[in-house]
């Protein structure tokens, strides 16, 4: 799991995950023991920690977070969660995400691109024009990769591609 190799290299990781059995979940896969705290700020809130203090993941909505009064983050990584949410929030969400970077920051986004007149969701088409349009504000854009993310269960879809693009968010 990408998230105990970067604790293993000295890094402090933050997760958020709406789900309190995902997080369960994962610590007992990783075989990590962990602690729970409620969040007095955000009374829907708790936190699960690693007890090496390392591994942080917070369970309550996105929308929460900074209300936790976290630390602001130098690198991001977000794989999916733009396409997983309802198009009419995708303004609040990025005003979320922007709030919670910190100077100088790295901040990895990953969206699907497909024909979205052959298939309009779940799991949103994310044009670049609605990244710019959503970071470029106080974000460089650089697209790093575009990965052919094609499989059987997408033939249900009607749609003949699917693409998985990694962009790279930096302070201008």
């Amino acid at each position: 799991m990408i998230l105990c190799r970067f604790a293993d290299r000295g890094h402090s990781v933050v997760g958020v995950e709406i789900s309190e059995l995902g997080i369960q979940e994962f610590f007992t896969e990783q075989n990590l023991s962990y602690s729970e705290e409620p969040i007095s700020k955000v009374p829907e809130a708790k936190v699960f920690k690693s007890s090496s203090e390392n591994i942080s993941l917070y369970c309550c909505s996105i929308y929460y977070l900074p209300q936790t009064h976290i630390d602001k983050f130098d690198r991001i990584w977000d794989r999916g969660a733009l396409a997983a949410i309802n198009l009419g929030d995708f303004k609040h969400y990025a005003d979320t995400m922007l709030s919670l970077l910190g100077k100088g920051f790295q901040y990895l986004e990953c969206v699907l691109s497909y024909d979205p007149t052959k298939h309009a969701g779940p799991l949103a088409y994310v044009p670049h024009a609605e990244i710019e349009r959503l970071f470029s504000t106080i974000c460089n854009i650089h697209c790093l990769e575009m990965i052919d993310g094609f499989e059987e269960q997408h033939e249900s879809w009607q749609i003949d591609y699917i693409f998985e693009k990694l962009y790279l968010l930096t302070e201008k």
